[in-house]
């Protein structure tokens, strides 16, 4: 028979359920290798959590060639912190770890029924107490109340069991284990059925803890010398070797190297037990009791059939082999399910029970090995093949004897490895009541498992986790504070950290974190969050070390290189001196990451390319709600982004609508006014940001301050000054009186000129250069002068004073404008002519200058010099100017078509252009569509209601579409915008126009 492969040897359906059995038992041990792995991650789980951070940015910026505008607004970074969850319980695990028990019960009530006679009854006996201290009266099963739901289990299958036994021993394990597993599932499936508890699985693991445990230490016991009896067949067993005698034999390693090799396993085994009884507290490199574990219980699979065989007890095949099979699951499942719920209690136990059990073994097989084969040693002959049939005493005796020795060493500890298994029995029981939603009764049985063990994790931990869903800070700082006296985890000082600044006490916090690092100073959480602490003071130099020192020490280590992006955010100074700091953002496409990275390039603004979509945008997860990160990522997105979007703009408006984001609701408009205005929406941007200012008490005035700026560089100025004038800052003051200046009603502003210069130099020079309290003296100040005094013939003088070309040459489009507006059409070519050259001036100048070119081809009726200058560099602020005019030069000519198109092209940049939007009404009432010409109108018009010539289109097409009180209403509106002389003579006109309409009525109804 093949030493190692043995069951190659059995027949097929023997070798399957072995090979099933194999399978599962390889299973439980990579099962438990990830729960060991895993630690408390096992039941605390790393949350993070995101606060929101304002930043002060500009939104925009735009300039009359004169004088710069600012749009302010704010961005949004995100910085983060690891926390801690409370410790969870998860029944499913439970579950789980049921099913692997039954599967160990089956394996080893069909073991059982092939033995002789005594050892079937004392088996049976071990499984049915096993049974009994179940606690199965705790399922509540109807009708089976107390102890009869335990006689029902005897009954069904002790008396399967016996029948297997006694009448029909021939049937072979296959159909014995398929038996027992079909009664088991029948059994299971009707226990969950009738059993009303909320949890069954977790009820009968947690009270039938106890037995798992007594099995589990007595399996452990008995491989505990399986490691001395494979150093026995290594040190005995012949090996190949050069001066092998003429004859073939194999030399083994003998006495000496058994000897040697056994006793640093044993040193080993005692300086753990030594370190863990505190008797030293030396650094030592000791091997890991559960990897002694692992190894002995390998190696066992080959020793115990030896025993098996060797002592012809019973058959291996027929039961030796699946009896192992089902204590060595069941035993390693025990052991893991306590690594899967951090119970270190019952961690610690098993640690102690292997370590003296495999010393106190070790030891005494040894004794055994020395007394009944030392002279076979020296012979170096195979004692592995007899190590089991002693010629003078027998194994039996040594277990007895190990036994004692076992007692000996659970007493030099104080009997604590039994407290803290009874410490984990009850932390088991806490767990199945905080499942069960009963916090009382699992406060009480985590307050006994500190009875039994005051230092253990789990219990602390978890009462910690119960105070903190009470509210109660205080006593969850004492606990997470004992948890982290004998076996501490970082997840125990961040909670404590977090509990701290739950009740403002934040040196503490940062204290807590400083003694976290000292005792696992490569962790990245620990790291992550004291470096958000220190970014919230003063300490920049501490901060960007620990979120610098965080990066590659934690699994998310995007968390920490976000932090590091809202560090430089908040620190403009860092910034500042490495710019490349906030271009170099395109790492991870984490949600929190993505929205620094755009703070940081909104706070940059010197990046005017259309920025990257957050990712989290496109896919499933678009479907679900805004967390903080995805909120500012969206946020700044829509604010970066300097193109119109449409599916942005959608986006914006789906989600703000949104109950679950009413957090967030005005932030959501705010970014959606700005989307919308990008994508030249103006009126639904107006509309936001007047909702927003009538909604928002304490932000109105930041929101009317942006209103007023758009309308400003819109040409809207009177609308501009309305917006100014309901804030009471300076600031606003100083742009009411601008725009009232730029609308041509200076007489209006003084007042405000007057206020706003009180305490601004810069803005008294102007007023002052404005009202002719002193003439103008910088090259700014003339220009200023010129362009907006156009009752002074003689402010020409000033501009040919003028040295800077680009200030000459927007003062000298002013000038050329007026005179266009005054049909003075040659004046204004020699002042264009006479403007400086195009590479001495800046865009906006050359822009402004070309757009007076295009306008000037168009008073001439030269489309083709209308077309040659609208090629021209030009900057997108002034596009729907220039191609305004360009249609004015189509127009003029009789190319309505084409003049229509451009009207179009324009209307969509500046929809709310009085000039363009009648000169396309115009074009439209002339072409029988005063419909779609009235609705133009009526768009533009509440933004325009000082404007005659829109009036005037408002109220023709009204009398078109037989509105007569609209535009009778309109009329005053009109007479207020325009002069005396120019409402007279549209008066002629609307009243031929009104008798005409009447006219045709009478007509129609004769």
């Amino acid at each position: 028979m093949s030493p190692l492969l043995f069951w190659k040897e059995w027949s097929r359906v023997y070798r399957l359920t072995y090979l099933i059995c194999l399978v599962l038992f390889v299973c439980s041990l990579i099962l438990f290798a990830i729960a060991w792995a895993q630690g408390l991650n096992n039941v605390v789980r790393w949350d993070v959590l995101s606060e929101l951070n304002e930043l002060p940015i500009t939104l925009h910026t735009f300039t009359d060639g004169l004088l710069d505008y600012a749009v302010s607004g704010k961005a949004y970074a995100v910085s983060e912190q690891f926390v801690a969850s409370g410790m969870q319980v998860r029944p499913g695990v439970a579950n789980a770890f049921l099913v692997g028990v039954s599967v160990a019960f089956v394996l080893l009530m069909s073991a059982i029924t092939a033995f002789d006679r005594i050892r079937y009854l004392v088996g049976m006996i071990a499984l049915i107490v096993g049974l009994a201290f179940f606690r199965w009266e705790m399922l509540e099963v109807p009708g089976l109340e107390g102890n009869y739901l335990f006689l029902v289990l005897t009954f069904l299958f002790g008396s399967v069991s016996y029948y297997f036994h006694a009448f029909r021993p021939d049937f072979s394990f296959p159909i014995r284990m398929v038996a027992f597993g079909l009664l088991t599932g029948l059994v299971a499936t009707g226990l969950r059925v009738l059993s009303p508890v909320l949890f069954p699985g977790l009820t009968l693991v947690s009270y039938g803890m106890p037995v798992l445990l007594a099995f589990s230490v007595g399996f452990i016991f008995f491989i505990a010398a399986e490691i001395i009896a494979a150093l026995v067949w290594l040190t005995s067993t012949g090996r190949s070797n050069d001066d092998a005698s003429p004859d073939g034999s194999r030399r083994a390693l003998g006495i000496n190297n058994f000897l040697l090799i056994s006793a640093l396993y044993l040193i080993n085994l005692t300086l753990i037990w030594l370190k863990n009884t505190k008797s030293i507290d030396w650094d030592v490199l000791a091997i890991s009791p559960f990897l002694i574990y692992l190894i002995s219980i390998i190696v066992g699979i080959w020793g115990f059939r030896r025993l098996v065989e060797q002592q012809d007890v019973v058959s291996f095949r027929d039961s030796g082999a699946y009896l192992y099979a089902g204590l060595a699951l069941l035993t390693t499942l025990t052991m893991a399910y306590a690594f899967a719920t951090a119970n270190d209690p019952l961690i610690e136990m098993f640690e102690d029970v292997i370590v003296y059990t495999h010393l106190a073994m070790g030891l005494f097989f040894v004794g055994y090995i020395l007394l009944n084969f030392w002279p076979m040693y020296r012979q170096n002959l195979p004692v592995h093949r007899i190590m089991y049939k002693p010629k003078r005493l027998e194994l039996s005796l040594f277990r007895v004897a190990g036994v004692f020795g076992v007692v000996v060493l659970l007493a030099s500890g104080g009997l604590i490895t039994f407290r803290q298994a009874v410490a984990g029995y009850f932390n088991g029981l806490g767990d199945l009541y905080v499942a069960s939603n009963e916090p009382a009764s699992a406060n009480a049985f985590y307050q006994l498992a500190l009875e039994q063990e005051f230092q253990n994790h789990k219990s602390n931990y978890a009462l910690a986790s119960l105070a903190l869903s009470q509210n109660n800070q205080t006593a969850a700082a004492f606990y997470f504070q004992q948890a982290t006296l004998k076996q501490p985890n970082p997840q125990d000082y961040i909670s404590l950290s977090q509990t701290y600044l739950q009740t403002d006490l934040f040196f503490e916090a940062v204290k807590t974190l400083q003694r976290g690092i000292r005792v696992f100073p490569n962790n990245g959480e620990l790291q992550n969050n004291l470096g958000y602490l220190y970014a919230r003071t003063s300490v920049a130099d501490s901060a960007y070390y620990y979120l610098k020192s965080a990066t590659g020490n934690t699994s998310r280590d995007e968390v920490p290189e976000s932090n590091l992006l809202a560090f430089y955010a908040r620190n403009p100074k860092v910034l500042a001196t490495d710019t490349t700091l906030a271009t170099n953002t395109s790492r991870f496409t984490y949600e929190s990451y993505q929205a620094n990275a755009l703070a940081l390039r909104l706070l940059v603004n010197a990046d005017t390319t259309q920025p990257s979509q957050p990712e989290w945008l496109t896919g499933d997860r678009a479907k679900d709600g805004l967390s903080v990160g995805r909120f500012a990522s969206l946020y700044n997105y829509a604010l970066a982004t300097p193109r119109p979007d449409t599916i942005l703009t959608s986006t914006l408006q789906r989600r703000s609508a949104e109950p679950v984001n009413q957090d967030f609701t005005d932030d959501l408009l705010l970014a959606r006014a700005v989307a919308e205005y990008n994508s030249h929406n103006h009126q639904n941007a107006f509309g936001l940001i007047s909702q927003l200012a009538e909604g928002d008490e304490q932000n109105g005035s930041a929101y009317r301050s942006i209103a007023g700026l758009w309308l400003l560089e819109q040409g809207l100025y009177r609308l501009a000054a309305e917006q100014f004038g309901n804030n009471t800052d300076t600031t606003s003051t100083y742009y009411q009186a601008l725009a009232l200046t730029k609308a041509g009603d200076p007489a209006l502003a003084q007042s405000l000129w007057e206020t706003a210069s009180r305490n601004d130099p810069a803005v008294g020079a102007f007023k002052q250069v404005l009202y002719d309290e002193r003439k103008p003296q910088s090259d700014l100040e003339k220009a200023f002068y010129v362009t907006y005094r156009p009752d002074d013939p003689n402010r020409g003088a000033y501009w040919e004073t003028i040295q800077d070309a680009s200030l000459k040459t927007v003062a000298g489009v002013a000038l050329a404008n007026v005179y266009l507006d005054q049909l003075q059409w040659r004046n204004a070519q020699l002042m264009l002519s006479g403007l400086p050259n195009t590479g001495q001036i800046s865009d906006v100048a050359v822009s402004l200058r070309n757009v007076a070119a295009v306008r000037l081809s168009a008073f001439r009726r030269s489309v083709g010099s209308a077309e040659t200058m609208a090629k021209q560099p030009i900057l997108p602020q002034y596009e729907a100017l220039r191609t305004y005019w360009l249609g004015q030069a189509y127009e003029r000519t009789r190319r309505i078509g084409e003049a229509k198109a451009a009207y179009r092209q324009a209307l969509q940049l500046a929809p709310l252009n009085a000039q363009i939007v009648t000169a396309i009404a115009q074009i439209e009432q002339q072409q029988k569509q005063a419909k779609q010409a009235y609705d133009l109108v009526l768009t533009a018009l509440p933004f325009n209601e000082d404007n005659a010539d829109l009036l005037k289109m408002y109220i023709s097409l009204c009398l078109d579409l037989s509105l007569p009180d609209y535009a009778s209403d309109a009329l005053g509106k009109l007479r207020a915008a325009t002069t005396p002389a120019d409402y007279q003579a549209f008066m002629a006109t609307y009243q031929e126009k009104l008798a005409s309409i009447e006219n045709s009525r009478e007509k129609f109804l004769q």
